[in-house]
């Protein structure tokens, strides 16, 4: 197949790249500079469209011409994932296009009521426009944390800066900044395990009836994570307790309402969102069974101790 992948230049983008070419699939990528890329992987593409702003439709035309599968794999920013997303969107209607994997990638939203989580509002809203406007059926991929998110890798999700979960100390130690006791068992995925899964998903023959898809590496509670950091690596791993639940509630509410009063949640919704995920890792409310794991058995599940022990930077 030929597959279009936009953001292709992004952590989880390169991945789904790899996986797709490495099953013998043609990419063509969508994103605003080739140069972002790896070298391998550009020498591999069979085109790279430039984009030069989220609203450019003759590049989402182009970028769908011909092609067999779209799977995005933009971040997180609303304009991206519901304005761009749109857009796209229509762009693979008009070009014939049946299957679409949109931006999920992170916990089970399909129920979640909007205002939940604000990174999250405009994937449930693309979803349901999708459903109520378009032929097309997407499909969406629930994972749990991924690894580079959960670690604190920068730029690759709302777990860094101020609103660490992992925090790296001298002489190998580390922190784990928790909200709540740190018991609860949490879906977590590497993002070469969730590209797999995605491009087996996208070539699969039930791609084109879409739904929602579960699928995880490993799980892993803060206890667990912090026992097996310290038997990998030797070092220790302290736990900090920063608030209870029902404290962190009460910031999230306080903080939401300065931010409408004051005009602002376009620009301070992300501080937001970290104190809700880590209500979420506490409640575990929107995790959920990894029912399609076993869907496409060449698709690893990579344990937690095994990625950090492979994984030097954790």
């Amino acid at each position: 197949m030929l597959i279009l992948i936009p953001g292709a230049t992004g952590n989880l983008g390169v991945r789904l790249v790899r996986s797709a070419t490495r099953r013998g699939h043609r990419v063509r990528a969508l994103g605003r500079s080739p140069l972002k890329m790896p070298l391998d992987l550009r020498d591999q593409l069979e085109s790279f469209v430039e984009i030069t702003h989220f609203g450019d439709t003759a590049a989402f035309e182009k970028g769908c011409a011909g092609v067999d599968a779209i799977v995005v794999a933009w971040n997180e920013n609303p304009l991206l994932v519901l304005d761009a997303q749109l857009a796209l969107l229509r762009a693979a209607e008009s070009a014939g296009i049946k299957r679409f994997h949109a931006v999920s990638w992170n916990t089970d939203w399909e129920k979640m009521p909007l205002g939940t989580i604000e990174s999250y509002d405009a994937m449930i809203s693309f979803a349901r426009q999708a459903l109520l406007t378009s032929p097309i059926k997407p499909l969406y991929v629930f994972c749990g944390v991924l690894a580079m998110t959960l670690f604190g890798v920068p730029g690759a999700g709302s777990l860094e800066g101020d609103a660490s979960l992992w925090t790296r100390k001298e002489g190998g130690n580390r922190m784990i900044n928790v909200v709540g006791a740190g018991t609860t068992q949490t879906p977590f995925s590497t993002e070469d395990d969730v590209a797999d899964f995605s491009i087996a998903l996208i070539t699969s023959e039930n791609a084109e009836k879409g739904g929602y898809y579960r699928f995880c590496s490993d799980d892993f509670s803060i206890q667990s994570l912090k026992a097996v950091y310290e038997k990998v690596r030797g070092g220790d791993c302290l736990i900090n307790h920063v608030t209870d639940v029902q404290s962190c509630k009460m910031m999230i509410e306080q903080a939401r309402y300065d931010a409408r009063k004051t005009g602002e949640l376009r620009h301070r919704y992300k501080d937001i969102v970290g104190m809700v995920y880590a209500v979420f890792l506490d409640e575990g409310t929107y995790n959920f069974q990894p029912v399609d794991a076993d869907r496409f058995p060449d698709v690893p599940r990579t344990k937690l101790e095994e990625y950090i022990q492979n994984n030097d930077w954790v």
